[in-house]
């Protein structure tokens, strides 16, 4: 085996477990954000609302808002699982196969979908929140950064690098069949 697959193999393995950490991660931010002091200060860039009023909310509206943000860290979730089987399947010498490509496929997919998922996910979270005010007091919360913007082609990109690789293989396949 080459010293470069030896390589891959290695990095994939350390990324798999990685990918894995960051799994659990994502499926605890919310609720590290809502009830670990110090927490929100990180991520108050992202809040369509204040800590003191999402702490403040209770019942069914609570519950509400925890689950539009928990939308785009589930799919995130997703994501990060199926880039995880895909570095194990690397790790396992599975390089060119059909397994590792849908992986990747399906880790861009999601990946897209998250971040179109987030500013709708911002916008239900502030309507939530703020439902239950007087008129004029509610707030509808919408914003698109150019983090996202970027993250959605990169998204893009590694769905047409699965692509090519896919039909690579396929072709691969191909003219393996006709010797």
């Amino acid at each position: 085996m080459s010293d470069t697959l030896k390589n891959v193999r290695t990095v994939s393995r350390i990324l798999g477990w990685v990918c894995l950490i960051g799994v659990v991660f994502e499926i605890c931010l919310v609720p590290l954000i809502w009830h670990v002091d110090g927490w929100i200060d990180t991520s108050a860039s992202q809040m369509t609302i204040s800590i003191e009023e999402l702490r403040a909310l209770s019942g069914w509206q609570k519950y509400a808002v925890m689950a539009s943000m928990m939308l785009p860290t589930l799919v995130m979730a997703y994501g990060l699982w199926r880039l995880r089987k895909m570095f194990l399947s690397f790790a396992e010498n599975h390089i060119f196969q059909p397994a590792p490509i849908a992986h990747l496929k399906a880790f861009s997919v999601a990946l897209m979908t998250q971040t179109l998922i987030k500013p709708i996910s911002g916008a239900l979270t502030s309507v939530l929140a703020t439902i239950t005010r007087p008129e004029g007091e509610r707030v509808l919360s919408i914003g698109l950064s150019n983090a996202e913007v970027s993250t959605l082609f990169l998204g893009g990109l590694l769905l047409v690098i699965a692509w090519v690789l896919g039909e690579a293989t396929r072709i691969e396949d191909e003219n393996r069949s006709f010797v």
